[in-house]
């Protein structure tokens, strides 16, 4: 009868330790994706291209994200990025909800503007094209392209 009992606990405690390990490795970062552009992120008129070319705006923000760098060189991937989402959704807001995009679309700017460097430049040209992005996502035509005709 206590073997038993041993050989419960042992069982109870083993089965605890493997959900621990299973959770734990839930929990651990995974790594960030590399840029899939050949040269990576220092081939910006590569990467320019690709997102000028990504079939929507959430693809070319997630190329964006693994291929940024950083620099004053997202100032024009950001804008690129901007211009595409727009092109989703602008047309389709009414008064009020463009009065809100420009209002999203300035705090990005104003986040920043007392601090200088290519970094921060960089990091307002993000939040401006994660703001398009979620717009075209809630307001935008989510087709690529090519579905349009």
């Amino acid at each position: 009868m206590v073997s038993r009992v041993w050989f419960g606990l042992a069982v109870i405690l083993l089965l605890a330790f493997e959900a621990h390990a299973a959770q734990k490795a839930k929990q651990e970062p995974q790594p960030e994706p590399e840029c899939a552009i050949e040269g990576g992120p220092f081939a910006v008129d590569k990467v320019e291209a690709a997102l000028r070319d990504a079939p929507t705006c959430s693809r070319a923000l997630q190329l964006f994200s693994h291929c940024g760098m950083g620099a004053t060189s997202d100032v024009a991937m950001g804008g690129i990025i901007t211009d595409k989402c727009e092109d989703e959704f602008l047309s389709r807001l009414s008064r009020p909800q463009r009065r809100q995009y420009q209002r999203d679309q300035n705090r990005c700017y104003r986040r920043y503007r007392n601090e200088s460097g290519s970094m921060y430049r960089s990091a307002e040209a993000y939040c401006a094209a994660e703001v398009a992005e979620r717009y075209a996502r809630r307001y935008g035509n989510a087709r690529p392209k090519a579905a349009r005709n």
